[in-house]
């Protein structure tokens, strides 16, 4: 597990999302973008023409580029997102802003959803328990960071940014 910890400042995020429970995470959390990113938007990745101001808006944010995990109670608000570039919101996107932080940050290769969801595992019952109990932050709030390129290469890069003190 590569992990290195970086200072980034304040981040406004736009996107939509979904609230899954805890125990569903590694099944419902594919579905929501398979259902809700890929199936509709297919189109626009292969024509990249815009038809619509949510489709523009993707485009221009580079939503699908980070996914955002929000904790509350036994489950997490989970988004599709992207770094806001300012502009027109469209109805059915919203916004979301963390504060400056201090990240670990995880880096996997692999296919997706295994390799992510591998990771995962991997900070929280590793690195969790040795280290991020004494430095986790904000919240509960977590970033899977998504790279362009296949994700379903066996070196394709995704990764997971934990915020901490």
């Amino acid at each position: 597990m590569n992990v290195s910890y970086e200072k980034k400042e304040a981040m406004t995020f736009i996107g939509f999302h979904t609230d899954i429970r805890n125990e569903e995470g590694y099944q419902k959390c594919p579905e929501f973008w398979d259902k809700e990113y890929s199936a509709k938007y297919a189109r626009l990745w292969q024509t990249m023409r815009p038809e619509n101001d949510v489709e523009q808006a993707i485009l221009e944010n580079g939503i699908g580029s980070f996914a955002i995990c929000a904790c509350s109670g036994d489950g997490f608000t989970y988004w599709i997102a992207g770094l806001y570039q300012g502009g027109q919101v469209p109805e059915g996107l919203e916004l979301c802003t963390l504060p400056a932080s201090d990240w670990a940050v995880f880096t996997t290769r692999g296919p997706l959803p295994d390799s992510i969801q591998t990771l995962n595992t991997a900070i929280w019952q590793e690195w969790y328990p040795n280290e991020g109990q004494k430095l986790q932050a904000n919240g509960g709030v977590t970033l899977e960071v998504y790279s362009a390129g296949d994700p379903r290469s066996p070196d394709y890069e995704c990764g997971i940014w934990v915020p901490i003190r």
